[in-house]
């Protein structure tokens, strides 16, 4: 489903984990159990190698001296490939991971999972807990399906490094688009040839997720959205997508402060190659760990005309076909998760999913967190993807959707802007008018 380099490859990682408790519970979850029985699970995930690892470790203290083996596969990228073909051959693991933007299409295009609520409820899960706009993503026709593991607002990293040496303010944003596009050129380096050595602001069309998102906060800052909150008409072949679109051209061809020809965008960032970049907190741990870059985080600024970020999480769930005594230990599992937020947190380059979480004394002091800070408050400007059962096509998150499969070819140059958003509004309309969109903010 999902090509090109995302967060979930920017490294990988997999590893194997054990065990969990199982306890006798009354109708409709009772659990036949043999004495001292072990009950052999799989959980796929896809995840960056703080997120991933986080995921593993959690498992291994959620199960440590029980009577359940656990095996964790990493598929990066390929994850929900993977879990697409597995289900569609009756091979499916028991407990599975998987980014906001797929699951209105596994869950309303392929009943690929089970509803959680009687679950969760016997075991005991801290559903209450879980901040509600988060759990609220997680239903779909009134039933929880998934819960929560971590979350984020993507952020503007800034390195500081850099703007000193450009003899630009390292303690601000900038406060408009103006400010913008001349910071963004004063920290742009270019050889005698006129090549960019270093971007001013990371933006590359050999990652065609990167502008993709780039035009996404722009769309809602200028007012746009993917579809209308109604979930029956698009919102992008408008003034709102034309200066969106716009401004990623730009920042190739007009203003030249982004290098269109970066193959690796974390590897560019974390050495040290672009002075402001936009993404998700997974990249802060690197950033301090393996490079030791001098940086800040902040919310992305205002360049249009209000506030918009993206925001977005994964979720946990349970597919179609475990025994109930399966079902009820992966529920215990992702229990875990939930009261341990916090460190969770601290672990993953994730925010906590709950208030207890976002509190907890290790999170709050934890030489990430002031990285992280800004993205806690990211909500109030956030948007999302699009809960549909073909919910990649309208994803701008996705490596292979409908969205990016066309507007690339206005970055590259091969296609209009006007062409593009008028191909991409008819093809989203008719997928929109056989089926509207269920779930949006």
């Amino acid at each position: 489903m999902k090509t090109g380099l995302s967060r979930r490859d920017f490294l990988k990682a997999s590893a194997a984990a054990s065990a969990l408790i199982l306890a006798d519970r009354f109708s409709p979850w009772a659990v036949r159990r043999t004495a001292r029985a072990q009950s052999q699970l799989r959980f796929w995930i896809g995840l960056g190698a703080t997120q991933g690892d986080a995921i593993v470790e959690f498992v291994r203290r959620a199960t440590e001296g029980t009577d359940v083996s656990v095996s964790v596969d990493n598929f990066g990228d390929d994850a929900e490939t993977k879990f697409t073909a597995g289900f569609g051959a009756g091979d499916v693991p028991n407990m599975f991971e998987t980014d906001y933007p797929y699951m209105g299409g596994y869950v309303l295009g392929l009943d690929a999972f089970e509803p959680l609520d009687d679950i969760l409820a016997a075991v005991d899960y801290p559903t209450d807990s879980i901040l509600p706009v988060l759990l609220d993503r997680c239903r779909f026709n009134g039933a929880l399906y998934a819960v929560p593991h971590g979350w984020n607002s993507w952020v503007m990293f800034y390195n500081l490094d850099h703007f000193e040496e450009a003899g630009l303010p390292t303690d601000r944003d900038p406060e408009n688009l103006e400010e913008f596009v001349d910071w963004a050129k004063r920290l742009t380096k270019k050889d005698n040839s006129g090549r960019i050595i270093r971007s001013g602001f990371l933006n590359t069309i050999a990652q065609g997720i990167l502008p993709l998102n780039i035009w996404g906060v722009m769309l809602h800052q200028y007012g746009g959205s993917i579809v209308t909150e109604d979930g029956r008409k698009t919102n992008f072949n408008n003034e709102a997508g034309r200066k969106a679109a716009d401004f990623v051209m730009k920042t190739f061809y007009e203003w030249e402060v982004s290098d269109p020809t970066v193959s690796q965008r974390y590897d560019y960032w974390l050495t040290g190659n672009a002075s402001m970049f936009y993404t998700g907190t997974w990249v802060v741990s690197s950033s301090l760990d393996q490079q030791n870059l001098n940086f800040r985080t902040a919310l992305y600024p205002k360049l249009g005309d209000k506030m918009a970020v993206q925001y977005e999480y994964s979720g946990l769930v349970i597919p179609r076909g475990s025994s109930d005594e399966a079902k009820l230990a992966a529920a215990r599992i992702y229990k875990y998760f939930a009261e341990n937020a916090g460190e969770f947190g601290v672990l993953s380059s994730q925010l906590p999913v709950t208030e207890e979480g976002l509190a907890y004394e290790a999170y709050a002091k934890s030489d990430t967190h002031k990285y992280f800070a800004p993205s806690e408050q990211g909500g109030e400007f956030a948007f999302w993807d699009v809960a549909h059962p073909q919910s990649a096509d309208f994803s701008q998150y996705t490596g292979n959707g409908l969205l990016k499969r066309i507007l690339d070819r206005v970055w590259a140059r091969q296609m209009s802007i006007d062409d593009a958003l008028n191909e991409a509004d008819a093809e989203l309309q008719a997928i929109l008018d056989e089926t509207p969109a269920v779930s949006l903010i």
